[in-house]
């Protein structure tokens, strides 16, 4: 959002459902806030309560949310009654909070929405740069550390920096002439604030910078009287503030850090962020460094900005021991079994496709497996005999869902009313005993939500069941705050099989996009292509197949270059513990490989930096090393296409470019066997640039052409000749 800052908390006593909080710091359309609204809900569900919050007091008043009608609507859509969740704020010039009627805001919760709204802004902005175990930093002070606190790297917007601003509004006496800061970038943060409070007995005070550690080792001219105040960036310690008291005769009060954890109980803090950086902090002297004896690279923190030397960048090679155990049992029931599908309508709309689709209705057939046991004990616990409404979406799987429930209640369902989400009337809801939700797949969790706003008239005493075969949000996080949002009141969520996948959403570009994109212009059926070359037949064909939205489970990848299919062999790391029979394996399609790949690498981007993709301070690759151990073509085509671009960019290495250049190389000189198998699937990254190399490498790469290769190279190879001729 654009014109503000959009966060959410957790209202003091109350961990089940967070609250929203929209700051505008300046007057805006309220069709802005009701778009800052949906967008959020649309993304992170149905908030408890929505405080809108402003600088100025003067224009923000309840009732001019109440009169227009059309934000009234939007407002009952997506949260709920505008009088019940509705409340307005204004930050006064003294940091405190008040509401919009002048009533002032409870402390405790004045202070949670100014600490929450922080934390939100530090995770945003990464401001920790943390280390990983090849390196660690060294700190002005000297210490050495495996985490290093940057303020500055949260002031980047001027209304995020105006929100952050109101927390330090209580320490701005009006008798101050100058504030001292121990960095540069912190100065714009301060005269925000000091804007924000105006009226000071003798002007603006003037802010100056006196570099951190250095001005203990060389004289500064400090004013050390009553009317100067000194603040510090950050401290994991405090360190610096006992030096600045044994070295100058400014009192405590005159002292205060802004960003801070450990911080001794005598001196003033304005934002704690020890829930941020939680307990593996490690600080300590040159001397006593576990890092450096382990033989860490040391990275110095240096000048006035707090800037590490040089940024590092690492290279990843996927293991087998990164496919876990959850994993293991999930890829053991369904895949190679026609369940795991790709680019699959889920509807009647041609243009409403899933990235990764379950094929519930298979899935339910499957029983033989651990997962037929746990469902049908599931659906004996929670389908019970008073059961009043079962409502049912329209899709195949949960259809298929309510077959076998209704296949289990045999006669007894004759007085259970069976609705679709469209039938639902919430005034005739409040005399149903028992509700039952039957969903076959989720992947945000928003439908489920939908219901439940419509079910919010049902008797408290009454229970709603929403019975899930597959989840596949994102993460664990966001799994947790759903069964929060639906399990209020007493309500269950039961979910039989979760897999956590990358949210793919409408407007996200993937591989094949980026393919699609690059192949159109020489498509005779686009008028405005401008490209007089014909495609090969090979990726003529492709193309053709992508145009017509293609959903063919074994169509994902480029053939190789004599235009066989990319298929598995038997050496598969991941699935080497799964026990596969000869016949199941005949099975195995490339939709279900590509899953595989996916599922790794997003279990190693959520993980902590030390182990995975994940990374704040440099950037991590994929090791060119993951194309020589998984030389099935497949396999490598899965790992180009699942990677996000800054993953494959080995420009920012000379010597990783040419590593990468090398497994390119051998590729194209064996594009007639085996070993060259995924040549076309290389190349095309390249051309769509999400692979790249240095262009000194890719000169090498283009160089290896000669006529005995095949059309669809020697077409991909003249593009790549191009970027070369441009640069």
């Amino acid at each position: 959002m654009s014109d503000g800052f959009v966060f959410r908390f957790y209202e003091p006593g109350d961990n089940k459902r967070k609250s929203l909080v929209i700051f505008l710091p300046t007057k805006v359309p309220l069709d802005v806030v009701a778009k800052a609204l949906k967008v959020d809900v649309t993304e992170n569900l149905v908030p408890k309560n929505v405080y809108v919050m402003t600088l100025d007091n003067t224009w923000l008043k309840r009732d001019i949310f109440e009169a227009d009608k059309s934000f009234v609507s939007e407002f009952d859509t997506f949260v709920g009654d505008i009088n019940d969740h509705l409340l307005c704020l204004s930050a006064y010039k003294s940091g405190e909070l008040y509401y919009c009627d002048n009533n002032k805001v409870d402390a405790e919760l004045a202070k949670e929405i100014l600490h929450c709204g922080m934390i939100a802004l530090f995770k945003k902005h990464s401001g920790i740069i943390t280390s990983s175990y090849g390196y660690h930093f060294s700190k002005p002070s000297g210490d050495h550390c495996n985490k290093f606190i940057r303020a500055s790297n949260l002031l980047v917007s001027s209304i995020e920096v105006s929100f952050l601003a109101i927390s330090v509004l209580p320490y701005l006496r009006k008798d101050l002439k100058r504030i001292y800061v121990d960095t540069s970038s912190i100065a714009y943060f301060v005269s925000i604030a000091v804007q924000l409070v105006g009226g000071f007995d003798d002007g603006f005070p003037s802010i100056e910078s006196f570099e951190s550690y250095s001005v203990l080792n060389e004289p500064y001219d400090f004013v050390e009287d009553i009317s100067s105040l000194l603040l510090i960036s950050a401290t994991t310690s405090g360190s610096l503030v006992k030096n600045m008291l044994s070295k100058t005769s400014f009192s405590r009060d005159q002292l205060v850090t802004l960003f801070h954890i450990n911080l001794p109980n005598d001196q003033k803090g304005v934002f704690d962020i020890s829930s941020v950086v939680g307990d593996g902090l490690v600080s300590k002297r040159a001397s006593e460094c576990d890092f450096c004896k382990r033989g860490a690279k040391l990275i110095r923190i240096a000048g006035d900005q707090f800037l590490p030397e040089n940024p590092k960048h690492e290279l990843l090679v996927v293991k087998k021991v990164d496919f876990e155990k959850t994993r293991e049992e999930f890829f053991g029931q369904f895949a190679a079994e026609g369940v795991l599908e790709w680019n699959t309508a889920v509807s009647s709309n041609a243009d409403s496709r899933e990235h990764f689709f379950i094929d519930v209705e298979s899935a339910l057939s499957l029983t033989e497996i651990t997962f037929s046991k746990h469902r049908e004990k599931n659906i004996k616990r929670y389908v019970s005999r008073d059961l009043d409404v079962v409502v049912t979406f329209d899709d195949a799987g949960s259809q298929a869902l309510k077959k076998e429930i209704n296949t289990y209640l045999n006669r007894d369902n004759q007085l259970i009313k069976w609705l679709a989400p469209c039938e639902i009337d919430e005034t005739k809801m409040s005399g149903a005993a028992s509700v039952m939700v039957l969903v076959g797949a989720i992947t945000s969790g928003r439908s489920l939500l939908a219901i439940s706003r419509k079910l919010r008239s049902i008797d408290p005493s009454s229970t709603i069941v929403y019975f899930v075969v597959f989840s596949k949000l994102s993460n664990k996080d966001s799994l947790e705050q759903l069964r929060k949002d639906l399990c209020q009141g007493g309500h269950e969520l039961v979910i039989l099989s979760d897999c956590a996948l990358p949210r793919i959403k409408e407007y996200t570009r993937t591989a094949w996009d980026w393919e699609y994109e690059i192949l159109a212009p020489y498509a005779n059926e686009d008028p405005f292509g401008g490209v007089d070359e014909k495609l090969p037949e090979l990726l003529a064909v492709r193309s053709t197949r992508m145009e017509g939205w293609s959903s063919d489970p074994n169509s994902l990848f480029l053939p190789d270059p004599k235009g066989k299919q990319l298929g598995l062999r038997r050496t598969f790391a991941f699935w080497s513990d799964l026990g596969f029979s000869d016949a199941r394996l005949k099975k195995v399609s490339q939709a279900d490989v590509y899953w595989t790949i996916q599922c790794v690498l997003h279990d190693l981007r959520n993980k902590s930096e030390n182990n995975g993709l994940a990374t704040t301070y440099h950037t991590t690759l994929l090791s060119p090393v993951n194309f020589d151990r998984y030389n099935d073509g497949v396999i490598q085509a899965c790992l180009l296409r699942a990677a996000l671009p800054v993953e494959l960019d080995y420009r920012v290495d000379l010597v990783f470019s040419r590593q990468m250049t090398d497994v390119i190389l051998s590729m194209l000189n064996n594009w007639d066997n085996a070993q060259g198998e995924a040549s076309l699937e290389f190349l095309m990254a390249l051309w769509t640039k999400r692979l790249q190399v240095a262009d000194i490498h890719l000169e090498g790469i283009v160089d290896l052409k000669n006529d005995a290769m095949p059309e669809a190279i020697l077409l991909l190879l003249d593009r790549l000749r191009e970027y070369l001729d441009i640069t």
